[in-house]
């Protein structure tokens, strides 16, 4: 005879669970069924806290690839900078990672390109086959573009040398503006050499344009409209027939990251020595 799994309140668990020494916390959570931790999570309204429940299992992968997008993204954000996130980044799926790009760094239909700059961060202090798997969900049209003042081909036969694959990250042909481009330069190279050279030639088929600004703003508006297409497609899929136009007359996207001042002084912890959670106050 299966025994039936015990009925809990998820938000009393929640608050149960980020009270406990971990040890104890962690054997409590693993007691759960998926069903029953993906509830718990869901009812964990802080990021901070959600975070520290995905890390009560040995490997949270399937936790966050059942979370919704926009709940991953949530605890994702209080990273970002950090360098932080990426020990969660790799648990998304390619689906996952291209929807949260898509949500992340587009604000009102236009790219964000600093929150851009900042999730290129994060992916490129993760292990090279997991940065590898997400380079190819990400647009490498956008990537030029943000990179087109910050990565300089400086010489005049610079599209020999990338055909003939003749450049790397440390090539003379290649110049930077600053210290993170070059990281990000690296990291593409390391983790998949024939998307660094797809780069490169974006950056040399912007810069052989008579109007530059021009070609760059045909780039955004491509990846827009792509971008777009994307979003419609995922909300048919899920029976959702409100646009995103329609939802920026009457919602603010920034709710999407709000943390109650409440919820934060008293769901927030911090792991003592002892193991235990306790109240950062």
């Amino acid at each position: 005879m299966n025994k039936s799994p015990k009925v809990i309140i998820p938000h009393s668990e929640s608050e149960k669970l980020l009270s406990l020494p971990t040890r104890q916390a962690e054997h409590l959570f693993q007691s759960y069924d998926q069903q029953q931790q993906l509830e718990i999570l869901r009812a964990t309204r802080n990021p901070k806290a959600r975070e520290q429940l995905y890390y009560l299992v040995p490997d949270c992968t399937a936790l966050i690839q059942e979370s919704p997008t926009e709940e991953v993204l949530q605890v994702l954000d209080t990273m970002l900078g950090t360098g932080l996130a990426s020990a969660l980044l790799p648990c998304l799926s390619n689906e996952q990672f291209e929807e949260l790009i898509d949500i992340a760094v587009w604000r009102d239909g236009k790219l964000d390109d600093e929150s851009l700059d900042l999730w290129l961060f994060e992916l490129s202090e993760c292990a090279r086959e997991d940065l590898g798997r997400f380079l190819r969900e990400i647009d490498i049209r956008l990537l030029a573009a943000l990179l087109h003042n910050r990565i300089k081909l400086t010489n005049l036969y610079s599209g020999l040398f990338i055909e003939g694959g003749y450049i790397d990250p440390t090539s003379k042909a290649l110049e930077y503006a600053d210290e993170n481009a070059r990281a990000i330069s690296d990291a593409i190279w390391e983790a998949d050499d024939e998307i660094f050279f797809l780069l490169l030639r974006e950056l040399f088929a912007i810069d052989r344009e008579g109007d530059v600004e021009a070609e760059l703003a045909a780039v955004f508006d491509a990846a827009q409209a792509d971008r777009a297409q994307r979003v419609a497609e995922r909300d048919k899929a899920a029976g959702i027939d409100v646009t995103e136009a329609d939802l920026m007359e009457t919602v603010e996207l920034d709710s999407l990251y709000l943390d109650s001042e409440e919820e934060e002084q008293n769901l927030v912890y911090s792991e003592t020595e002892d193991g235990e959670y306790d109240d950062n106050e």
